[in-house]
């Protein structure tokens, strides 16, 4: 039901957003702060499967900006959710947090299974799965986490080499809730 529950949440927001009526609604909090917080929610899972999971949060730099905590959370979500779905034992994932040129960076990046390069142009795509033949989700997780990040001025990419891993790119500008203008 939780599940089902989700989906139907996931679908209603997509909707909105291709409506022009999803909001966001901003805070300005320390994704640096945050970022662990997040992933402790995995360690469990990394050690059972025994996969290697680092957070790797630069040091000395603001990370603080004004964003919509429940959407980029739920970016984060399915993001390392994705990760540890193609992810086998002894395989590591990272992510991780920096600042640059007035932007944050967010990464996670895995040493798993890796994602083809027909796939990889398509994985944005509402509903599209990578594995069609044993498909682990619905295929609207990441157009969703799209949406969420084109809300806030930023930007996703992927990179990936079949057998090697894949690594998504989380683009966020520095706001403040007073400059947002959102």
């Amino acid at each position: 039901v939780k599940i089902l529950k989700r989906l139907i949440n996931q679908i209603l927001d997509f909707r909105k957003y291709e409506n022009g009526k999803l909001d966001i609604s901003l805070t300005e909090v320390d994704l640096g702060s945050m970022m662990p917080e997040w992933c402790e929610s995995f360690r469990n899972i990394a050690t059972e499967r025994d996969i290697h999971f680092s957070v790797n949060v630069e040091s000395g730099s603001d990370l603080t900006t004004a964003v919509d905590i429940e959407k980029i959370e739920r970016v984060m979500f399915n993001l390392i959710s994705n990760a540890f779905k193609y992810t086998d034992p002894n395989d590591s994932i990272t992510v991780a947090v920096r600042k640059d040129a007035g932007n944050i960076v967010i990464t996670v990046a895995d040493t798993g299974k890796g994602i083809s390069t027909e796939d990889l142009s398509h994985i944005f795509e509402r509903f599209f799965q990578v594995d069609k033949i044993h498909p682990n989700g619905s295929g609207i997780g990441l157009s969703l986490a799209k949406a969420f990040i084109e809300l806030h001025g930023g930007s996703i990419t992927a990179e990936s080499r079949v057998g090697e891993g894949s690594t998504f790119t989380v683009t966020l500008p520095v706001k403040h809730v007073d400059t947002a203008g959102a």
